[in-house]
């Protein structure tokens, strides 16, 4: 699909949306092949290689040699100029990093589907549901009753 110019720099691109962790033991996106997710999600945007590969023409091949701030700042450049683009290569990264069995218990969460088994999820303490839901009780009745 890319050529090998292109996926370096995609690589590149994808580890700078989801980097590495500091001690390396949780990959970054684009070492972890995520650009391999991204022909493949016509499902959750439409044209999603037009998308990438508008990121990637205005990045440049440069880009691979930048330092890291900036790498980062050329992304908020490229986040200002073309905004829908820039969202959408996020949002699809996020979810060709994030839905892949073998990240999902670097984070704690199980490798199966979310969907049936689900996962455990604690019940907040009570202390901290009083706290977060204090300025709604505060503000009293909003609503008119139905009748």
């Amino acid at each position: 699909m890319w050529t090998q110019t292109q996926r370096t720099l995609l690589d590149a691109i994808l580890d700078e949306l989801v980097p590495p962790s500091n001690d390396g033991t949780i990959p970054g996106a684009g070492a972890l092949g995520v650009a391999d997710f991204l022909p493949t999600a016509d499902a959750f945007a439409p044209n999603p290689v037009d998308t990438t590969q508008a990121v990637m023409m205005a990045l440049g091949e440069s880009f691979v040699e930048l330092t890291r701030p900036e790498k980062v700042a050329a992304l908020h450049l490229i986040e200002a100029q073309k905004p829908d683009a820039f969202a959408t290569l996020v949002r699809l990264t996020y979810m060709g990093y994030y839905s892949r069995p073998d990240t999902r218990p670097l984070f704690g969460v199980g490798a199966h589907p979310i969907h049936p088994q689900g996962y455990p999820v604690p019940r907040e303490d009570e202390a901290l549901m009083d706290e977060l839901t204090a300025p709604v009780r505060a503000r009293g009745k909003v609503y008119r009753d139905a009748k």
